[in-house]
């Protein structure tokens, strides 16, 4: 049996090591576990609720009424209101009274004159009579003189304690309506601060609340997606795994193919070398039985040229044992070689 060329490709040797690493690929990828996939789950994002502290208006104002006593005329100075010519006035009218007395006297010394009664007795009684007259009458003008000063004093005193009364009560009222005037509009001031204070707070946390859930929804949006991204990267990371198997084994059934392929390639060379190597053979004993042919005319050629010219001179030929050969040309090689 011929086999390869000593030191050449054994294409036999070569398929039986790649159906082995075939077989050897098909039982490593038999135990091919293809790559887990996990879930990918996200926590959401907790959002806390921010509130506000209602601002406080603080105490209301307090209103202090301011104290109004009555006045007395008692503790009144009554100088302030006296006439400043009250003396003048009372001198004035003494002096009236004693002009009229001593007219009257003069009238009743005259009197008593003509009746020849002047310095009597009669005449001293009705003198002193007319003196004590006037003299009640001089008392009565001065008491009564200031006693009417007194009282104007004392009506003009009270017309001032009873208008320092009503100034006061006009300014207690006043004041009292100011300070709740001035009450009111702090406390409106204090509900107007109030309610603002409370409407920024309120808008504070409303803003404050509706930023918390928006990062919120944004934090739990990319959480998803990140999930998401993951899973599909997971799933073609198996994905890829299970490909790369089926086609290491693929390669492998190949691989199996091709070394059928070239067992079967080498049995057909074997079957072509066993040929050409009976063609060969054949040709070397053709070409050793060609020598032996030329070799065997190059020694009778002597005797057949002999008997050549006894028949040309008419004598018998002498009967010898003679083989005749045929020495192959180039033509003939080249024949048998294109026949291989």
């Amino acid at each position: 049996m011929a086999g390869s060329p000593q030191g050449g490709f054994n294409v036999n040797q070569a398929a039986a090591g790649g159906i082995q690493k075939a077989g050897m690929n098909a039982v490593s990828e038999m135990g091919y576990r293809p790559m887990a996939v996990q879930g990918g789950g996200y926590l959401p994002a907790q959002a806390s609720a921010t509130g506000y502290t209602a601002a406080n208006t603080g105490s209301a104002p307090t209103l202090s009424a301011n104290q109004v006593a009555g006045g007395q005329i008692a503790g009144a100075d009554l100088q302030a209101y006296m006439n400043p010519y009250e003396n003048q006035v009372v001198q004035q009218s003494l002096s009236d009274i004693e002009r009229s007395r001593l007219m009257q006297q003069n009238i009743g010394g005259a009197q008593a004159g003509a009746s020849n009664a002047f310095g009597g007795s009669r005449h001293g009684i009705a003198e002193a009579e007319t003196n004590r007259a006037f003299a009640d009458q001089a008392a009565r003008t001065a008491s009564g003189l200031r006693q009417a000063g007194y009282q104007n004093a004392q009506q003009m005193a009270g017309q001032d304690i009873a208008t320092g009364m009503q100034a006061s009560l006009a300014n207690q009222g006043a004041n009292l309506q100011a300070g709740t005037t001035s009450a009111q509009l702090a406390q409106q001031r204090a509900l107007q601060n109030q309610a603002a204070l409370n409407q920024a707070r309120q808008y504070g946390a409303g803003t404050t609340n509706q930023a918390s859930l928006a990062n919120q929804g944004a934090l739990n949006q990319a959480s998803q997606f990140g999930g998401s991204k993951n899973m599909q990267a997971q799933l073609a990371n198996q994905q890829a795994g299970l490909s790369g198997s089926q086609q290491r084994l693929q390669a492998g059934q190949q691989l199996g193919n091709l070394s059928n392929l070239g067992f079967g390639m080498g049995q057909t060379i074997q079957s072509r070398m066993d040929q050409q190597g009976a063609m060969q053979q054949a040709l070397n004993q053709q070409l050793i039985n060609a020598g032996k042919n030329q070799y065997a005319g190059y020694t009778g050629a002597p005797a057949q040229s002999l008997q050549y010219l006894l028949q040309a001179v008419g004598g018998a030929p002498t009967p010898q044992n003679t083989t005749q050969g045929y020495s192959p040309g180039l033509f003939d090689y080249l024949t048998l070689a294109a026949s291989i």
